[in-house]
């Protein structure tokens, strides 16, 4: 009894694509089944419809090796493809600031805190590229297994590239207001030697950086120590300053800024805490907040960009003190 077509394609469901293939040299099949066999490879995207109309006489080792070599070729392309994608998805996460808000801010000043920063931006980036890759052949796929007529899905595929890149262009507009702060202007005219002072509240921002204590302890923070971190966070501060004005298109020689700093220590829950503050021409204010833990020196630093007072008890600059040093500074 004759095998039908459906139960023999049945059959092949179950073979390997390889095993297809060499089955399909076979001089000994009959014409029904070298018919399944096709429309078997056929359905795996493996060989062309126009195989279907192909006579029997044809060389089938020939065309098949011919047809391998072709998807070998399109398979390299279709990686540049999808990398494409990766690199656009790449280039939107740059743009909007998608990137520096997952990586965050550099911790420390150290060697090691470094390497880890740069480490951490080279797995966002490779993932980010990743990611575009997935989804680009997951895009390509679902257009492929798409109700489109073949020249639908072609001209879909070709505009996808372009459609990435502008993609990526629009959204980085659109996006960028809610990953990068904002930039405050004023609406009132102020000279160009020096930058206008706002009267608005500014937030307080509160980060903290570690650095080997060298061997010092809380015996050695006398008053003399004290003066001298006084004396280098207000240098520091000015160079910075500096190098805003000049950023911002000033004059750096008439950066002349009126700056006030006083220091105390406090004990604090047993510990002995080095407190700096510093009022910078009425335009901003800092808190420095040094202890010693182990062999580490600890810095909690909080800055508002307004001539408003930092409270060092509560709000982000006394939670981020309690959280390194565990201990509340009451007033």
């Amino acid at each position: 009894m004759e095998t039908s077509m459906e139960e023999l394609q049945q059959h092949y469901s179950g073979m390997e694509t390889s095993e297809l293939t060499e089955l399909l040299k076979s001089s000994t099949l009959t014409q029904i089944e070298k018919q399944a066999l096709k429309k078997e490879l056929i359905s795996r995207n493996f060989i062309p419809e126009t195989w279907m109309d192909t006579p029997d006489n044809i060389d089938e080792e020939k065309n098949i090796k011919n047809q391998k070599n072709e998807n070998d070729s399109l398979s390299r392309w279709w990686i540049l493809f999808h990398l494409w994608g990766g690199v656009c998805l790449k280039a939107y996460s740059d743009v909007s600031g998608l990137s520096q808000l997952l990586l965050g801010s550099l911790r420390g000043s150290g060697h090691s805190a470094a390497s880890s920063y740069a480490g951490t931006a080279a797995i966002i980036a490779v993932g980010t590229v990743a990611l575009g890759y997935f989804l680009s052949k997951f895009l390509v796929n679902s257009i492929n297994s798409g109700r489109l007529p073949n020249k639908g899905k072609l001209i879909v595929k070709i505009l996808l590239p372009i459609g990435y890149l502008a993609g990526a262009i629009f959204l980085a507009m659109a996006t960028a207001p809610l990953f990068i702060p904002p930039v405050e202007t004023s609406q009132t005219s102020v000279p160009k030697s020096q930058p206008k002072k706002s009267s608005t509240i500014k937030p307080v921002k509160a980060y903290t950086t570690i650095q080997s204590a060298e061997g010092a302890t809380e015996a050695d923070l006398d008053q003399e120590g004290l003066k001298g971190l006084e004396n280098w966070i207000v240098e520091t501060m000015l160079k910075k300053g500096r190098n805003n004005f000049t950023a911002l298109g000033y004059n750096p020689k008439e950066f002349k800024p009126k700056l006030d700093a006083n220091s105390v220590y406090v004990t604090a829950g047993g510990k002995k805490l080095a407190i700096v503050k510093i009022n910078m021409d009425d335009s901003m204010r800092s808190v420095t907040v040094m202890g010693i833990i182990g062999t580490e020196l600890h810095r909690v630093s909080c800055i508002r960009s307004s001539n408003h007072d930092i409270p060092i008890w509560l709000g982000p600059c006394g939670d981020k003190i309690y959280e390194v040093f565990g201990v509340s500074v009451r007033p």
